[in-house]
């Protein structure tokens, strides 16, 4: 398999794992977390290559970490080096246009992830789904969570 071919398949992993729901961090889904720390236009941008993060919370920031850690394993198992890439990003759009059937509730939000070795062009993989913004006392942490994480990201 071409490395273009290793790097769509981890793309797409990574953006089918973002928006599932078990993508929480801090007991609190992930997506919630990003909507509400937002910038004005309702993006976020995850640079998994340094683990940087615009805006940069403790919650991007966080997940900016997670999810290069994530991407670092997945990258392994397909027998690509760190070091191999030139460019890893999340972009998320939050209440961004939708036109298929409403499946949950909350506002539709696409995440995109961009993977690029240093010998190769850009693959993307896009994933869409719902999503609420987090609201302070509105949602609860889910079970076996880390106390002091929950405390730097609500």
């Amino acid at each position: 398999m071409g490395i273009n071919k290793k790097l769509k398949h981890a793309a797409a992993g990574l953006a089918g794992s973002f928006v599932g729901r078990n993508n929480d961090v801090g007991g609190y889904w992930a997506p919630g977390l990003l909507y509400r720390d937002a910038a004005a236009d309702l993006t976020v941008q995850l640079r998994l290559e340094d683990c940087t993060a615009t805006p940069s919370t403790p919650a991007t920031m966080l997940v900016a970490r997670t999810y290069a850690d994530f991407l670092r394993r997945a990258l392994r198992r397909l027998g690509v080096g760190w070091e191999e890439l030139a460019l890893a990003t999340v972009d998320l759009r939050f209440n961004a246009p939708h036109t298929g059937p409403r499946l949950a509730c909350g506002e539709p939000f696409t995440c995109t992830v961009s993977l690029a070795s240093k010998t190769d062009s850009v693959v993307t993989a896009t994933a869409a789904s719902y999503c609420q913004r987090y609201e302070a006392g509105r949602f609860t942490a889910r079970g076996g969570s880390d106390a002091s994480v929950i405390a730097s990201l609500v």
